[in-house]
């Protein structure tokens, strides 16, 4: 009896993994879908940081544009984290791959906050007219996770 419950365990966990396989590759195939897409259930989806001041200049409108300017940064990316930094998560697809986020991962940077955050803090050097910094921005998240392993 106890190995016919074996049996039957082994069994259940096979097809169990077999659809986790499965389900792993359809997810797959729609990462690689969704790279190479201009756009997402109807969202354009950038495709690098200058085309996201467009998209960002183009939905914000000039009284924002001002508000932004005159927060800090620190301000700014922490206050906009969850608001504008979270809708860019979700509907420009950093979670799930687009192709932003292949063009973060290009560039080394794979947690889709820190992308967010990048867009954020280089947005507002940007309307600053300040030096984005781009390269020692993609330094400290590649430290960061370094020391993290």
């Amino acid at each position: 009896m106890r190995s016919i419950s074996i049996i039957l365990n082994l069994i259940l966990a096979l097809i169990i993994s077999g659809h986790n396989l499965q389900a792993q590759d359809n997810k797959s195939k729609e990462y690689l879908e969704n790279i190479k897409r201009d756009s997402i259930d109807g969202v354009y989806i950038p495709i690098d940081l200058k085309d996201c001041f467009n998209q960002i200049d183009f939905f914000w409108t000039d009284s924002v544009k001002t508000e932004v300017r005159e927060k800090t940064e620190d301000d700014f990316t922490i206050g906009a984290h969850f608001g504008i930094g979270l809708w860019m998560r979700n509907n420009w697809r950093l979670w799930t791959g687009s192709r932003l986020s292949r063009y973060f991962n290009d560039l080394g940077i794979i947690h889709p906050d820190d992308m967010s955050t990048i867009i954020l803090t280089s947005y507002h050097r940007y309307l600053l007219r300040q030096d984005i910094k781009l390269e020692e921005q993609i330094d400290y998240y590649k430290e960061y996770w370094k020391k993290q392993r």
